[in-house]
């Protein structure tokens, strides 16, 4: 009987969670050096494969996956993870006929990580080829390789059910229809022309160090954003469909973080629900509020992180008092952009539906179809306790958020 598939179960539990013994995983990987004869990366790089397709199955995705990897692993680890994912995105033919977000995370884990997506000939393994490539091939390479395959079958195997966010890669076609990007109206529409302004004005928003005039075009981008949401949903008569989609949350200071992307959702109609212990949200919206959402939710966090690496009180912190000082500013800083944003948001709203008696109604249609479609996801929702903060950093970010006036 060959004892490879055993020996890489007793890693995996070995290496991640309660029971992780570091000591039994150099044992393991030692055996599984010595056991070559036997296939023991074959069978190693149909383990991960196959872990990959079954986490797929139960509701995760490729970024998903390698998001959760690098926030506890190594940077060894996380590179391998990369690797393996592209991997099993080849044998899938993923590029061919994974939905257009699907390909779109392959894209960015390509370029997060280039020598991962330079791809190998999976022969007589695909975790002997990757070695070979790496162009270290000793026993240390050899048993660093082993110790990061059993860390990630023992991370990925102990994740729970998610809740389906799009097809899964059994239900995906033969062959993807061609990709549909344009906005609506065509690439020569007046909302195109504005989905461009848009990003025009928060590009500038996060390139100046001035905070007036960030704030100034953040809220014309708002104004804007709001316009080609309603221009959008007139032109389709109120019917657009509800999509979900998953932003990962990174630390530092994830939790002020996801508060500000709460607020950024409420405003653009999209419902939002985190998750602290993968640090990944999850967005419910029709797609333009969905792409808009997550636009200016990374504009605001490049913002927000630049005026709290400018502020002087911040500079006087060191150590678990400056880790204070920050997440209490980030918490201001969300609630007030979120009541700034508000309020630009309430006045476009206000000004359009003057000119169309419908719109009201289709908006209150579509956050019907928006409120169905969480519960379906999430049934069971648990609301957060807020934490006591630094009061200082929260009146340097309530500030921070509320020094310009927006023209």
């Amino acid at each position: 009987m060959n004892p490879v598939p055993g020996l890489l179960r007793q890693g995996a539990d070995a290496s991640y969670g309660k029971g992780r013994a570091l000591r039994t995983v150099d044992s393991i990987a030692d055996q599984l050096i010595a056991l070559e004869d036997h296939d023991a990366s074959a069978l190693a790089s149909l383990a991960l494969t196959n872990m990959i397709a079954t986490m797929y199955e139960a509701g995760w995705q490729p970024f998903d996956l390698l998001h959760i990897v690098r926030r506890q692993q190594t940077v060894a680890v996380s590179s391998l993870a990369a690797a393996v994912l592209l991997h099993q995105s080849d044998l899938d033919d993923a590029l061919d006929r994974a939905p257009d977000h699907w390909v779109d995370q392959l894209s960015e884990i390509c370029a997060a990580y280039p020598k991962a997506a330079s791809r190998v000939e999976p022969s007589p393994s695909f975790l002997a080829a990757l070695l070979k490539a790496s162009g270290k091939t000793d026993y240390i390479a050899a048993n660093d390789q082993w110790i990061a395959v059993l860390a990630l079958l023992g991370q990925w195997q102990s994740l729970p059910r998610w809740p389906k966010v799009g097809p899964f890669p059994s239900q995906w076609p033969k062959q993807r229809a061609p990709r549909t990007q344009a906005p609506v109206g065509g690439n020569n529409s007046p909302n195109a022309k504005a989905l461009g302004r848009i990003r025009g004005l928060l590009a500038k928003a996060d390139a100046t160090d001035f905070e007036e005039e960030a704030e100034t075009l953040t809220a014309k981008a708002q104004e804007l954003m709001t316009r080609y949401s309603i221009d959008s949903l007139l032109l389709t008569e109120g019917n657009v469909d509800v999509i979900s989609r998953r932003l990962h949350v990174d630390n530092p200071h994830g939790p002020p973080k996801a508060q500000l992307l709460h607020g950024v959702s409420t405003v653009n109609r999209v419902k939002t629900i985190w998750d602290p212990e993968f640090a990944i949200a999850t967005l419910v919206g029709s797609p333009v509020d969905v792409e808009q959402t997550e636009i200016l939710f990374t504009s605001l966090l490049i913002q927000a992180t630049r005026s709290l690496s400018h502020s002087p009180k911040a500079k006087r912190r060191k150590g678990s008092a400056s880790a204070a000082f920050g997440k209490a500013f980030l918490y201001a800083y969300a609630v007030r952009i979120g009541e700034r944003l508000t309020e630009v948001d309430a006045h476009a709203v206000e000004e359009a539906s003057e000119h169309s008696g419908n719109l009201l109604p289709m908006l209150a249609a579509q956050t019907i179809a928006v409120d169905q479609e969480f519960d379906r996801l999430f049934p069971r929702v648990r609301t957060m306790r807020g934490p006591r903060l630094d009061a200082e950093g929260w009146e340097s970010g309530h500030a921070a958020a509320d020094e310009a006036t927006l023209r």
